[in-house]
């Protein structure tokens, strides 16, 4: 007897479904590559997911909020889970996934061999537990979004770990001085829930003690939606790889100690919470990280340097850790950004190992600046550009590195997919800019065609169109169109959601609950209800739009094409539309 062997073969093959895995899979998918996503857990998400249930966070100015994949879950999110339950998200994001018809995903499946020849992967093996079968994959192109960068022990890929010295990249903003083989800890995270009774709790005797004092200085709230105890780390002075499940269990040890001091020192009126998740897995903020073709430093991110080849960005603060975690004085250091910066494509493949890309917290970076475009709505911006990237290399047949000569043609197609890119211009198609456009009541309407999918510092880019009332091209002479865009405003800054926590506003998920927690909503000012016609007869409509950026296929030769919204989610008379061009 012997295990199950499966042989799958595929153009582009991602390991690791966490959030930069899924966007960088969902996108090559979408745009044709049949792609083979190995998750080595139940669900997708990463540390996103119900499992460890880490918020998504990302660039702090929400004019530069992250879009793409990343609005278009949140949307969906407000509509299928309004009241942010994590089991409800870890199914929004299997859907996401087994919903596109390129992607052949292995859940439960981890990635534990590698089949090479020279400088290119031709394979990678995988066990999947469940149904006791080892798959193996054959692609041309490989992206390691595993976080732990588990390519690289199987093939030899470059990669670095610890902290560098402030002098290796030139980042005078570190605290320390020398290089060492620190990191970043691991957390598992706990939520609490408040009841209308006083609930007990027991540790086991294993539980560690913890002080009222030093549970003080790290600032509990239990009445803190958001308060999701991210200071429970331990690990940063060991090996967060190899001794991974002896640091679990000490933090296990740690999380039931807290809780034991927050519930019965009768410091913290917690009488009536109790608590209703503890993470097991360990959520992982640094380990290996790749080395690809550039280093992206500290310095390039708080100057805000923008690249030629910029394809994703951050703005998360510089977020550096401290090794000592839970037992040092101080949490972690911050270095706040005046603007975001770019990230680029240089970082997303490897220096020695040809045919792979890599996306999440292991992109080619500093520890420094990894403190900062580790956060996960950055890593999925990192995906959908590796994602991207890999349909331009199976197009032209090229090495990730190849796909550097076509730089301007992966910008252009990541903004087209609603990727906003720092320095980079959308181009709007001759097609769009000599069709006569008409929007009655509309002063504005070159707006709609002006290549500006959001306003940005003091810029309106979007327009107001009646209800009923259609914006329209006509074409001088019937022309093929292959697409038309349309970008309707979602509500970056979510103002429609009036006083709530600001947290409450930009998260998807929420830590600590309770029954007077807000129920969500889709952002009142999005189209709801909209046609699109060609010629006059109707080639798409909708009555339940949940989707900011529409890329909606035309295929054929018209006169005319014409956009009428009927309504929005507010029930107001009017939508704001940034974008309405053909393609």
């Amino acid at each position: 007897m012997a295990l199950t062997k499966k042989k799958i073969t595929a153009d582009f093959c991602v390991i690791g479904g966490g959030m930069a895995g899924i966007s960088a899979a969902i996108t090559a998918a979408r745009l044709g590559v049949k792609t083979v996503l190995i998750q080595e857990r139940p669900v997708f998400g990463g540390n996103a997911s119900g499992e460890i249930r880490m918020w998504i966070c990302g660039v702090k100015d929400y004019r530069f909020k992250e879009t793409g994949i990343a609005e278009e879950l949140n949307l969906e999110n407000y509509y299928f889970n309004p009241t942010k339950n994590f089991n409800l998200w870890n199914a929004l994001l299997n859907s996401k996934v087994k919903g596109e018809k390129n992607i052949t995903s292995l859940l439960n499946c981890t990635c534990f061999d590698a089949r090479t020849k020279g400088d290119e992967i031709r394979s990678v093996t995988a066990y999947q537990m469940t149904t006791q079968t080892v798959f193996e994959v054959e692609a041309k192109l490989f992206a390691d979004c595993s976080g732990d960068s588990i390519t690289a022990p199987l093939t030899g890929a470059h990669f670095m770990y610890g902290r560098e010295s402030a002098q290796e990249y030139g980042e005078p903003m570190y605290i320390h001085s020398e290089r060492d083989m620190k990191t970043m800890g691991n957390s598992c995270l706990m939520q609490a829930r408040r009841t209308s009774r006083k609930v007990p709790f027991r540790a086991p005797d294993w539980a560690e003690k913890v002080s009222v004092e030093k549970l003080r200085s790290r600032g509990v709230d239990l009445t803190n939606p958001y308060e999701n105890f991210w200071y429970i780390e331990i690990g940063g002075n060991d090996d967060v790889i190899g001794n991974a499940e002896n640091i679990n269990q000490k933090l296990l040890a740690l999380c039931l100690g807290i809780w034991d001091t927050i519930k019965n020192s009768g410091e913290f009126d917690a009488d009536n919470y109790e608590l209703d998740f503890l993470g097991f897995l360990a959520a992982k903020r640094e380990s290996r990280r790749m080395k690809g073709t550039y280093v992206l430093t500290a310095k390039d991110i708080v100057e805000g340097k923008i690249f030629p080849d910029t394809v994703a960005y951050g703005g998360w603060p510089l977020d550096d850790h401290n090794p000592d975690g839970f037992y040092g004085d101080l949490a972690n250091h911050n270095i706040f950004l005046s603007k975001p910066y770019g990230i680029p494509y240089r970082c997303l493949y490897s220096e020695n190992i040809k045919n792979l890309f890599f996306a999440g917290r292991n992109i080619s970076l500093t520890h420094m600046a990894m403190s900062s475009a580790r956060v996960m709505g950055t890593c999925t911006t990192i995906g959908q550009a590796v994602g991207a990237a890999a349909y331009l290399a199976d197009k032209y047949g090229c090495d990730p590195g190849g796909v550097g000569e076509k730089m301007d043609e992966l910008q252009q197609l990541l903004l087209t997919l609603d990727c906003w890119l720092p320095g980079v211009d959308r181009k709007v198609s001759g097609l769009t800019l000599r069709a006569a456009l008409s929007a009655p009541s509309v002063k504005n309407a070159d707006l709609l065609r002006n290549g500006k999918d959001r306003d940005l510092c003091g810029e309106t880019n979007r327009v107001f169109l009646k209800h009923g009332v259609s914006a329209a091209y006509t074409l001088h002479e019937p022309a093929p169109v292959r697409f038309v865009k349309i970008v309707f405003d979602s509500d970056l800054l979510r103002e429609s959601f009036g006083d709530m926590h600001e947290c409450e506003k930009i998260h998807s998920m929420r830590c600590n609950t309770s029954d007077e927690d807000p129920v969500m909503f889709v952002p009142t000012g999005l189209a709801k209800s909209f046609e699109l016609r060609a010629d006059g007869k109707k080639i798409f409509g909708t009555d339940r739009n949940l989707s900011r950026n529409l890329l909606i296929p035309v295929g054929g030769t018209v006169s005319e094409i014409s956009l009428t919204v009927k309504e929005n989610w507010g029930g107001t008379d009017e939508s704001a539309v940034f974008t309405f061009e053909l393609i």
